[in-house]
């Protein structure tokens, strides 16, 4: 039997004053109770109870035994009430991973909201173009952008990434503006290395045939906000989710470009630890930011989308825009 079973029992024959009392409450026999006090004199090698035909009392070695056992169940019983207010009140940190652009345009933003919901959270949040190990950062929940590769997570789809071509209405009075993807070979094309294809750019025309274009330029970067930055000034031509230059469309600082031909959109998921169970903060905060999102035309998921919690990892590629 293990120690810490025989410190409670050893402890209750203390508080109580006899073994009766204690096997009633174990629903065990008086004998199996006065078996339990002698194996742990016979483990920790000290005599703790000195017994007579109708009474017990404490050696000087028990008392103190018994002080340093109250104390240590005191602490075990103070941490299940701390981990059980943990697990069922909505307060504590939370730690959150997501792309630059993403956390940016979608995340902080409606922060606001989310804490008039529930003040006694704390965000974490990590914000990084490349994909952060849950497990080593120490992360509860990611956003991914595209096709998630890591089977062991588990995920959740919340939405989808629309896509463009753009550039900026200098560039394109410079340069001219591109009516087919083939064009874009004859252009200076930025890209964002953090995408699956890299500088594979891919298009579909009316009849859904696929168009993949292989560009180049003389400017790429791991972080979209970088590229997103360049192509507003002017430098050359971006491939990237819409959201990210949202602003810069509605400013007119970038306006998109080869709209006969569809970009394949992106799923939208959060992803977990699968061996940590979600606990009530993560439900309210992933909850939370899949109604705000259901209900925003820019990342509401494509009809038919699964919505359910489900292992990742059926395809191999991955984004982060």
């Amino acid at each position: 039997m293990d120690r810490l079973r025989l410190m409670e029992t050893f402890v209750r024959v203390v508080e109580t004053g006899n073994f009766s009392a204690v096997a009633r409450e174990a629903f065990t026999t008086q004998s199996a109770i006065s078996k339990q006090v002698q194996a742990l004199e016979t483990q920790i090698g000290v005599r703790l109870l000195v017994r007579s035909t109708r009474s017990h009392s404490l050696t000087e070695a028990g008392q103190l035994y018994y002080e340093r056992c109250r104390q240590v169940l005191d602490t075990i019983e103070e941490a299940r009430i701390e981990v059980n207010r943990a697990e069922h009140e909505i307060s504590g940190l939370l730690r959150v991973a997501a792309p630059m652009s993403f956390g940016r345009l979608h995340i902080v933003p409606r922060l606001p909201a989310f804490y008039a919901l529930y003040p006694k959270i704390r965000v974490d949040l990590q914000l990084d173009d490349n994909f952060v190990d849950l497990v080593a950062a120490g992360i509860d929940v990611a956003f991914r952008v595209g096709e998630l590769k890591d089977s062991r997570l588990v995920a959740r789809r919340i939405g989808t990434a629309q896509r463009a071509t753009l550039a900026a209405p200098a560039y394109l009075a410079r340069h001219g503006e591109p009516s087919h993807p083939d064009e874009l070979l004859r252009h200076n094309c930025l890209v964002y290395t953090g995408l699956a294809t890299i500088n594979e750019w891919g298009y579909l025309d009316a009849e859904e045939r696929l168009h993949a274009v292989r560009v180049s330029g003389n400017f790429q970067s791991n972080s979209s906000e970088a590229i997103r930055q360049a192509v507003c000034a002017g430098l050359g031509i971006g491939y990237s989710t819409l959201w990210t230059y949202a602003e810069d469309l509605r400013a007119g600082r970038v306006q998109p470009i080869l709209t006969r031909f569809r970009l394949p959109p992106l799923p939208l998921n959060v992803v977990f630890q699968p061996a940590r169970r979600p606990s009530l903060k993560i439900n309210s905060f992933v909850n939370f930011f899949a109604d705000a999102f259901n209900r925003d035309p820019d990342i509401a998921q494509m009809p038919g989308a699964a919505k359910r919690a489900t292992p990742a990892g059926s395809r191999r590629k991955n984004e982060n825009a």
